[in-house]
């Protein structure tokens, strides 16, 4: 790898928070991640994941097509590749988010990248996965990743999550999602850059109040009902177990 920047990856579940705590940790000056940059590598050629990839000429070649989030569309989601370009030289930290956690694999490709997994308690997963499931006007969203898929994936993410905590306790952070944005103080945010070497900074402070409110104006207190099937599902495949362990890893 011809740059100095350390590697990050910022991944979790999705419908877990990953791209808000994206957009916090990219308004860090140092710190320059993409909208699922390289999605298609993840899912399904995770062999063609080298260091190459994240030289910055490269990464900001979108004729690859090893993404569906060109910065056109990124932009959608609030990622500006613009101004990521702007500040890559003087990041201390490059890398992507993902919505599959495949520590293990990435690991075995680029064995110095640092990970920060943000996890989300099912029922909140599930009921975000339903809705747009049943949303016939979401094109975004498959039919079939309904809640029941949620759960299945869920554990699986948890799993994997355990595991490289333990395993590589030096490259892996948790944050929970309630806890990281529904926190006034950023206490798991400022422990994450704590990890991760980094000052607190002014833009990282006003993005991090923005999240904030967002989060207490429209995710506390939604209604999460799940109905009386989705209940019972949920409730008897969920590893109610492996989420406590997991949410005690948090920072």
């Amino acid at each position: 790898m011809t740059s100095p920047q350390r590697l990050l990856f910022l991944a979790g579940l999705a419908r877990s928070g990953t791209t808000a705590l994206l957009h916090v940790m990219n308004a860090h000056p140092e710190v320059v991640i993409g909208m699922e940059r390289y999605k298609r590598v993840v899912s399904g050629g995770i062999d063609r994941l080298g260091p190459e990839l994240f030289e910055k000429e490269r990464f900001f070649d979108f004729s690859d097509g090893l993404t569906n989030q060109d910065p056109e569309e990124a932009a959608r989601w609030g990622v500006d590749y613009v101004a990521l370009e702007a500040k890559w030289d003087q990041a201390t930290y490059v890398g992507d988010k993902m919505t599959t956690v495949r520590f293990d694999r990435v690991h075995e490709r680029l064995p110095e990248a640092r990970f920060v997994f943000i996890v989300r308690d099912i029922d909140q997963v599930a009921s975000s996965w339903d809705r747009r499931a049943q949303d016939a006007a979401d094109q975004h969203w498959p039919e079939r990743s309904d809640a029941k898929a949620s759960v299945e994936r869920w554990n699986q993410s948890l799993k994997r999550i355990r595991r490289a905590v333990r395993d590589h306790p030096d490259l892996a952070t948790v944050v929970e999602y309630g806890r990281f944005f529904g926190d006034p103080g950023a206490t798991s945010l400022r422990a994450v850059l704590d990890a991760l070497g980094l000052p607190w900074e002014p833009g990282v402070a006003a993005e991090f109040d923005r999240v904030h409110r967002e989060y207490v104006e429209k995710v506390v207190g939604r209604d999460r009902t799940l109905s009386p099937e989705l209940r019972a599902f949920v409730d008897e495949l969920a590893d109610r177990r492996l989420w406590a362990a997991v949410e005690r890893l948090a920072v």
